[in-house]
């Protein structure tokens, strides 16, 4: 069910950085600009049911995966932080809250029922007739092939960089994991109370052009949670492909 990938730093005795894609149902390749962080940091890279070529073991529910994703990195040794990009971001939190890591950051997520509700809006707003043709094959064929270019068409929702829509078309999804667990995004206001009462490192970046969660918003759920906020210029909601040395430097900056 769960797959690592891990990078080794270029120093030694590196802390760990847990990194945990977003989706749900992408991969950990949508990250891999990060790759860059193994000058400071060793890199596991997590996929979950089905991507990247990870094992897909039927469905799982948020707890279950959150469980077992929390078992193997608790028997990891040394220091460890953890890395989520907007669903990977909840992952995240809970590794945070289940004391197998000692620090959190998290990339574009959004913890609150108006946050959700606002990505929500945005879609619809921003629909583009490419991104309503590839929906509707997605709705229709409900395969990995159509779900990345569904999710490739989110265009300057998604990303600033031409390279964006690219990285996603080209990603080893799981459609599977993406139906099974797309409605647990709905209870993650119980997260981020828990994360209110933990007085570690907890690190919030979000795009300043994130068209799908407005800045704003972000902020507001990273002072909830009691998050040290950062908003990344030029940046929209894959900060980490838009801007991976800015995003790379505030995490050096804020972890190290």
């Amino acid at each position: 069910m769960i797959q690592l990938t891990k990078l080794k730093s270029e120093i030694e005795n590196a802390p760990k950085l847990i990194i945990i894609p977003g989706g749900p149902g992408l991969s950990s390749l949508t990250l891999r600009d990060l790759d860059l962080l193994k000058r400071s940091f060793e890199l596991m890279y997590v996929d979950i049911q089905g991507t990247n070529g990870s094992v897909y073991t039927g469905k799982k529910s948020f707890n279950e995966i959150a469980s077992a994703l929390a078992e193997i990195i608790l028997k990891e040794s040394g220091t460890k932080f953890a890395i989520g990009h907007s669903f990977g971001g909840f992952l995240a939190a809970e590794l945070l809250i289940r004391e197998s890591v000692s620090g959190l950051v998290c990339i574009s997520t959004p913890f609150t029922k108006a946050a959700l509700a606002s990505a929500n809006e945005n879609y619809n707003f921003h629909k583009t007739p490419a991104l309503i043709e590839a929906e509707s094959s997605w709705s229709e064929k409900q395969d990995d092939s159509s779900f990345a270019k569904w999710l490739s068409e989110y265009g300057a929702l998604y990303f600033k960089s031409p390279k964006g829509k690219d990285i996603i078309l080209n990603d080893k999804v799981s459609a599977n994991f993406f139906k099974d667990n797309r409605s647990d995004v709905n209870d993650v206001e119980s997260t981020l109370a828990a994360l209110q009462r933990i007085d570690r490192r907890k690190i919030f970046l979000a795009g300043k052009d994130d068209k799908l969660l407005p800045v704003d918003i972000l902020r507001n759920d990273s002072l909830l949670g009691k998050f040290d906020f950062s908003e990344v210029e030029d940046a929209s909601h894959f900060v980490t492909i838009d801007q991976p040395e800015k995003v790379a430097e505030l995490i050096e900056f804020k972890l190290l």
